[in-house]
């Protein structure tokens, strides 16, 4: 669960830009996770082989190249990730064991080069990332899990190295990494020797590690399980606490009303945004749909929205917009609902004026603070649902291209498509052909720069138009386009 700060924080450094941007973008990819979580299991893997091969063989000598070349793309990564870190003392704090554990690419170094183990505790950190969307019993416990199958796991092969490299020499029962593989496996699983006395002094230390380890990891694993089982049995998961602050271009919603469903499956689902939902609760909403937790991209900050230290907390200011509902998850009266709205709108504005922003209110006539604070769009719901309903009374069949217009999950569905400089001064006709002929889309609208908060809006604009400098079309498509 994302904590929220308890002081208002100073102004975060700008997001990064141009390549930057770009860079930033392909590091949070969950392909790059993926891929940098196989290279960790490689990389892992020919430590291991290096130590089975023979001394001077060619495998050997293979295994430790390729190995090099794998920490080279390990530095090439973390470059690439401190460069667009906008705060660099956060970037040392995180990724300071995979910095040791490329240390042995140096070769007065080489002698560390079990510090490769180090990269499992990343590659159990990516893990997590990727199981903690799903749902089930165990939802939320995830990060606790795979910490403690990645201290496992380090803990065995580390020690069947070291005691492979001891006691081969001294003990024939310990004398292929085999054998102490499963020497290793079953002693920490069993809190005694097994199979085995090691004979050195070095074997026998390494042996009380992993007993008293196996002792502590079956503690933790046991509580672990115990207090994820009852969390889920009373109700209370949080949502995915990934890295809040290394957000950018997100969506923060700030309260939870039964609209709250459609409009994550709308961000989530039907895009690749990113976003952080902020409620008043501790937990996530009981009714968040189960698919929008599988994308692996909501956040969640619980506290009130209406405080600028709990909009900091959720990144507002590195934001591209926000959504405001009309929050229903504590019994308050339409018109204090309307109130926290109209109150979170004027902050949201106050820290974060570039941020687009969109508010739901119970009753039109709050809406005139909303405009002065100069809050984007002001969405009536039941403004909407009466006009849809009489409407549909004569109009019949608009239901159903509601349906598919409305979403962006499936079908047909409104794109916002920024005009080139090769369209200005061509009639609006020419454009009507060129998005049906080359795209199959229905041009709705221009939208022409007026000021940066209120466009001049032109729907259904004549054939003989002329377009201009900076004009945006609206249009009805299956698919996202580029002109």
């Amino acid at each position: 669960m994302a904590r929220i700060a308890s002081t208002v924080t100073a102004p975060r450094p700008a997001p990064p830009v141009g390549v930057r941007a770009a860079v930033d973008r392909f590091l949070q990819r969950p392909a790059v996770d993926v891929a940098i979580l196989v290279l960790i299991v490689a990389s892992v893997g020919m430590l291991v082989g290096e130590h089975v091969a023979a001394e001077g063989s060619a495998l050997r000598l293979w295994l430790t190249r390729v190995g090099d070349v794998v920490t080279g793309i390990f530095i090439v990564e973390l470059v690439a990730r401190f460069w667009v870190a906008r705060r660099k003392r956060r970037f040392f704090r995180r990724y300071w064991l995979d910095i040791l554990a490329v240390l042995p690419l140096a070769r007065s170094f080489r002698l560390l080069r079990a510090l490769r183990l180090l990269r499992l505790f990343r590659a159990g950190v990516l893990l997590s990332r990727r199981m903690n969307a799903f749902g089930g019993v165990f939802r939320g416990a995830w990060p606790e899990l795979t910490l403690l199958s990645t201290i496992t796991a380090t803990l065995i092969i580390a020690s069947s190295i070291v005691l492979f490299l001891a006691e081969r020499g001294a003990n024939p029962d310990l004398a292929d990494l085999e054998h102490t593989v499963w020497f290793s496996v079953y002693s920490l699983i069993a809190g005694e020797p097994v199979g085995a006395n090691p004979e050195t002094s070095l074997g026998r230390a390494v042996t009380l590690v992993v007993v008293l380890g196996g002792l502590t990891v079956f503690g933790v694993f046991v509580g672990t399980i115990s207090a994820s089982v009852t969390a889920r049995l009373s109700g209370r998961m949080g949502a995915n606490d990934m890295d809040l602050e290394e957000l950018t271009n997100h969506v923060v919603v700030c309260g939870w009303n039964r609209a709250g469903k459609n409009v994550l499956r709308e961000l989530l689902v039907g895009s690749r945004a990113e976003v952080v939902l902020v409620t008043e609760g501790a937990h996530l909403p009981d009714n968040v749909p189960p698919e929008v937790l599988q994308t692996g991209r909501l956040y969640h900050v619980s506290g009130d929205y209406t405080r600028v230290e709990v909009l900091e907390s959720a990144s507002v200011r590195a934001a591209s917009a926000a959504v405001l509902l009309s929050d229903s998850l504590s019994p308050r009266s339409d018109q204090d609902r309307d109130a926290r709205t109209v109150l979170a709108g004027l902050t949201l504005e106050r820290i974060a004026p570039h941020v687009f922003t969109c508010a739901e209110l119970t009753n039109r006539e709050n809406a005139s603070l909303l405009r002065l604070a100069g809050v984007d769009e002001i969405i009536v719901p039941h403004e909407y649902s009466g006009a849809i309903l009489g409407s549909v009374s004569r109009t019949r069949g608009l239901v159903d291209v509601l349906d598919e217009i409305l979403t962006i999950n499936y079908g047909n569905a409104f794109h916002k498509v920024a005009l080139p400089a090769a369209l200005v001064g061509r009639t609006v006709g020419e454009l009507h052909r060129e998005l049906k002929e080359r795209h199959n889309a229905i041009l709705v609208s221009l939208e022409r720069p007026g000021t940066s908060k209120n466009p001049d809006l032109l729907v259904n604009p004549p054939v003989d138009a002329t377009i201009e400098a900076g004009d945006r079309a609206l249009v009805i498509a299956d698919h996202d386009i580029t002109l």
